[in-house]
């Protein structure tokens, strides 16, 4: 299902034929998608180098305490960086190699950086170092932006990496997948291998980029440039406190155990070694070689043109099968053909007519190739026919596939709200089970395909929120940022001075304190979890554009900005806890199963991570989604709230909170429009305004499901207390009806 927008990646279409399934390349490019239920690969072992440089550290009592093992860390750096590749290699050449570990940033931390895992000071420290890496919400400073940036300036062209071309890129060699493949099989362990993934991340800060690739940096970069955003010497001195910080944290927990965080770090330097070993000039092919991946490289844009075209007993497209390439005999056939004068490539039909303005093959060869054939060609004598070569065994496969150069922008049109049945073994569980099952993906297969099935009819019941008539009456068609912000500053007046109606009698005033208590009970599940629904954008795929970097400052925000006691879920704790109500983790089956939660008090929680799961795909919709949650926190809803509990002596600060950070100035709402603004810009740009216009009939569709998914909590609510508060406010009633005849 492809998604919409610079987002809207093709994700492992287009992948079989281009790479081999089995491959460092292909579980790169498996890992790097959104989250799946599928495992992360078995772990490296190390080898027998690096387990001889943990038993010297530890031999010199390098694990006596975190400051001591970060010492030795940062000696290892120049074990890091060697062996030294070979000098022949271009500086553009080792920054090409280099990228698809360059192009990462910070995803060795993804899975420690979500919302149960960052109530703690040590998580509060790895959500900065990983905001950090991702420029403060910057794009521009993003890590893995400044080294495309390096690239651009040395002249160096890449695919986006999320995309299957990127894998597929011939200029990249097998060995170049293999550091990113490690780091974003980290990014999947989670709190079960905390020690190793603070070691890999203290490798990434004190050894990489490695040496060679800084150096190529600086040799190519303008000797003008006044940037040098690889120069390390400045960013490590910044990190390294951090650092610092992060393994004394970590020490201060229970069965810490620092020998487990100098294996993280081993791991990335056995994978750092191997790739440089990698960086070997390798000469230039024998020009039959030249010519062999000529042929394969184009053969599949030659199928079904040559149906008809005879050569040797049999038609081109016989030989071009890409199912089976017979490339061997093509060359061979082609050498004995008319269209070949044997070493005389001036005399070559070939060369002067069939590939020249006018012959029927004009311009599907550049400069660079017909040089290929010509030399070839000259290589060609009477005696000499072409080397046999087992294409199925030796010759890359990496370019068997169709060119797809427009895949991206055709994808921007498919709606991926409506995507094709996922089959499900099993009924949808209850709420309380999804919750708990979304937060702890690994307990249970099949988690990702339930979420998106989930998802998915969630959007179809607010179906018509998307419609054009439905956006023409709220004058949200067609789009324009001028049109959102109007309609958005308008909802927000009118929420603000609803908050407190002037001669109103509001039905909370008739609920007692511990009706309050049990209501404030019931948001428990949702606010444990605050910003759970912009996870899904700590995936790197996600990470790719201007609009989800303003999402991850959102939920950096309601993760506490790098503070414990900001944390939204730790108000929350807070609060119930001045009240006597102790609550179990939030991704404990304890916590799913509390007698005291209505299972509709799971309904918008399990919503959030529903999109959490599927937030490449189904972007613009989170988008919309986004808005309309910081929406709710101004005004009527959180205002009220806030009186309520100042009313029975609770501390409202949770809502009050929400009131001010969410604002429509600088706050949640204004960077919530701004990303909407900046997505829709960039499918304009890669696409057309027609795209654009049925992506914002996404983003609407997104806005809806909030408060369809908040219905259920209300109507259980009200079917619950609703009954006594009536009989109340009636009984109020009569009571001063009475007194004003009395009078």
């Amino acid at each position: 299902m492809a998604g919409c927008g610079p987002l809207g990646l093709c994700g492992e279409a287009g992948l079989a034929g281009s790479v081999p399934l089995q491959s460092t390349r292909a579980d790169y490019h498996r890992l790097l998608g959104q989250t799946t239920d599928e495992a992360t690969g078995e772990l490296p072992a190390l080898s027998v180098y690096a387990q001889s440089l943990a038993q010297d550290v530890m031999q010199r009592d390098g694990l006596r305490s975190p400051l001591t093992l970060l010492s030795h860390l940062a000696a290892l750096r120049e074990e890091a960086n060697q062996p030294t590749p070979d000098p022949a290699m271009t500086a553009q050449h080792r920054l090409l190699r280099f990228a698809p570990t360059g192009l990462l940033a910070g995803c060795w931390l993804s899975g420690l950086v979500t919302v149960e895992h960052t109530s703690s000071e040590l998580g509060q420290l790895l959500l900065s170092a990983y905001f950090a890496l991702y420029g403060q919400g910057e794009w521009s400073k993003q890590r893995g932006v400044l080294y495309r940036s390096v690239l651009s300036a040395c002249g160096v062209s890449v695919p986006d990496f999320a995309s299957p071309h990127f894998v597929a890129d011939p200029r990249f060699a097998e060995s170049d997948f293999g550091i990113g493949r490690l780091l974003l099989q980290v990014g999947r362990l989670g709190a079960a291998h905390l020690p190793e993934v603070i070691g890999v991340h203290a490798a990434m800060t004190l050894w990489s980029p490695p040496q060679t690739v800084q150096e190529a940096a600086a040799q190519c970069l303008p000797q003008t440039s006044n940037d040098q955003p690889l120069d390390e010497g400045t960013s490590l001195h910044k990190a390294e406190p951090q650092l610092a910080q992060i393994l004394s944290a970590y020490a201060q927990t229970n069965g810490a155990a620092l020998a487990r965080i100098l294996t993280g770090a081993l791991w990335v330097l056995d994978a750092q070694r191997q790739w440089l070993s990698s960086l070997i000039v390798q000469p230039e092919p024998s020009i039959e070689q030249q010519m062999q991946d000529l042929v394969l490289r184009k053969l599949a844009h030659g199928y079904g043109f040559h149906r008809h075209v005879k050569l040797g007993n049999r038609s081109i497209d016989a030989y071009f099968d890409p199912r089976k390439p017979q490339v061997t005999d093509f060359l061979s056939a082609l050498a004995e053909s008319a269209w070949i004068v044997k070493g005389q490539p001036e005399q070559s039909p070939l060369l002067t007519h069939t590939t020249q303005f006018g012959g029927p093959m004009f311009g599907v060869f550049d400069d660079a190739e017909l040089s290929v054939i010509a030399r070839w060609i000259g290589s060609l004598t009477d005696k000499q026919a072409t080397s046999p070569l087992d294409v199925a065994q030796t010759a890359p496969r990496l370019d068997l596939a169709p060119a797809q150069s427009a895949r991206n922008a055709a994808s921007l049109a498919v709606d991926s709200s409506r995507p094709s049945p996922v089959p499900m073994s099993q009924k949808m569980p209850a709420l309380p089970q999804l919750y708990h099952r979304w937060l702890c993906l690994h307990s249970q297969p099949e988690s990702v395909a339930l979420a998106r099935a989930y998802l998915t009819a969630r959007l179809s019941e607010v179906e018509r929120a998307g419609q054009v008539p439905h956006l023409v009456q709220k004058g949200l068609w067609p789009w324009s940022i001028k049109r959102l912000q109007h309609w958005v500053n308008a909802r927000l007046q009118e929420q603000v001075i609803a908050a407190e109606p002037p001669d109103t009698t509001l039905p909370e005033q008739y609920l007692n304190r511990d009706e309050v208590i049990w209501l404030l009970l019931q948001l428990a599940p949702a606010a444990l979890i605050d910003g759970a629904w912009l996870q899904g954008t700590l995936r790197p795929a996600v990470q790719t554009s201007r609009a989800a970097s303003l999402l991850l400052r959102i939920y950096r925000d309601e993760l506490g900005s790098g503070l414990c006691h900001q944390h939204h879920g730790n108000l929350m704790r807070k609060v119930l806890a001045e009240q006597g109500i102790t609550l179990p983790t939030a991704d404990s089956a304890a916590f799913v199963t509390l007698p005291q939660l209505l299972p509709a008090s799971f309904s918008t929680p399990v919503l959030w991570l529903a999109y959490a799961l599927h937030s490449r795909d189904f972007f613009p919709e989170l988008l919309g989604l986004n808005l309309a949650i910081e929406m709710a926190g101004v005004g009527t809803m959180y205002s009220r709230a806030s009186a309520l509990l100042r009313s029975h002596q609770i501390d409202p600060y949770f809502f009050v909170l929400h009131n001010t950070i969410d604002n429509g100035a600088t706050g949640h709402t204004a960077w919530s429009v701004e990303a909407i603004a900046l997505y829709l810009d960039d499918v304009a740009t890669h696409a057309d305004a027609a795209q654009a216009a049925q992506c914002w009939q996404r983003v609407w569709r997104g806005f809806a499901t909030y408060s369809e998914s908040s219905a259920p909590l209300l109507r259980a609510i009200a079917l619950r207390i609703g009954p006594k508060l009536g009989y109340r406010w009636l009984r109020a009633r009569l009571i001063r009806s009475q007194a004003a005849e009395a009078s």
